[in-house]
């Protein structure tokens, strides 16, 4: 075989080593909840049929969806250049008033919806920056509800809560991303919200909840579902996207870590990749809600009262 033949055949198998080599989620700790699989005995909690009976009841009456250009959370990349600046936090609540040293690059745009969501990756420093309500004023400054920075090599946890999100996760965890749906492989849990988050407090890994609901079959945020993996994909009729979304339900999860309306697992918002999904130009794609019946929610840890405070990191200074 000539030099040139040798050449070629050792780029296709470079191209193939690309094509399978899993994505991991933003967080890259092996040891974070979002990349850890669910082994396959893993202990089913006793109350897992009343919990997925409230997770079918969402499904019905919203839908069992991708949120992917609305409602979800746009993902930037800045590095060393980027220039830094200071966000104003308005929310009432928020135990501080300024985040500084936050790089912004030229062509961020919250999602428009009321959540108002992004996030910003630092690739130099390896920090992530999330908003909630980030808003980019008429003078060009930036204030936002609230934001805090994280690690993006550790859990993909704020340990004492006060996120983007309202479980104290950070918001690029458990994103379903583009580079991910053209592999065809997603290999770390995904995030959801629905509609029936449990009231009395968090269960771990969230550090905090917004839940609200009483009823029996509520789940606490923090808690882990999965997808029957003895569920045979292939005699369900499934789209290639949906198949790779499913196995992901199966080998890894959703944990749950917000609330709101049917069930919804968050992708990239559309806006800030130049990558397109498999589903085309839509604001929610959608997945059967037959496979939520095969739902699984593994052994739920106790709730707690969490423990709010800001902590430090080096990502960015609060005054």
């Amino acid at each position: 075989m000539g030099k040139r033949a040798i050449g070629a055949l050792v780029a296709v198998l470079v191209s193939v080593v690309v094509v399978l080599t899993p994505t991991p989620s933003h967080l890259s700790d092996a040891s974070s909840p979002w990349n850890t699989p669910i082994p396959l005995g893993a202990t089913v909690d006793p109350a897992s049929g009343a919990m997925v009976q409230s997770l079918v009841s969402a499904a019905s009456s919203q839908g069992f969806s991708v949120a992917a250009k609305n409602w979800t959370v746009p993902v930037y990349h800045a590095d060393s250049s980027t220039p830094r600046t200071s966000v104003s936090l308005t929310a009432s609540w928020a135990p501080a008033h300024v985040m500084s040293g936050v790089p912004i690059p030229s062509n961020v745009a919250p999602d428009p919806s009321g959540d108002g969501h992004m996030a910003i990756i630092d690739n130099s420093s390896g920090c992530e920056y999330d908003f909630w309500q980030a808003v980019h004023n008429a003078d060009g400054s930036w204030s936002a509800g609230w934001a805090n920075a994280i690690s993006t090599t550790g859990s993909g946890v704020f340990p004492k809560g006060l996120s983007a999100r309202g479980s104290g996760f950070a918001l690029g965890a458990g994103l379903i991303l583009p580079s991910e749906m053209a592999t065809g492989v997603i290999s770390h849990a995904l995030v959801f919200s629905y509609n029936y988050t449990k009231a009395g407090g968090p269960v771990a890994p969230a550090t905090e909840s917004d839940g609200r609901t009483t009823s029996t079959g509520a789940i606490p945020e923090g808690a882990r579902v999965r997808l029957d993996p003895t569920l045979d994909l292939n005699s369900l009729g499934l789209s290639s996207w949906q198949k790779t979304i499913a196995k992901a339900l199966q080998q890894y999860g959703m944990i749950l870590g917000d609330s709101g309306g049917g069930i919804t697992l968050y992708a990239q918002d559309s806006q800030s990749s130049a990558t397109g999904y498999p589903w085309g130009d839509q604001t929610y794609a959608h997945l059967p809600n037959s496979l939520v019946s095969h739902m699984q929610v593994m052994a739920v840890p106790a709730q707690f009262s969490p423990s709010i405070d800001l902590v430090p990191t080096s990502c960015a200074s609060f005054s």
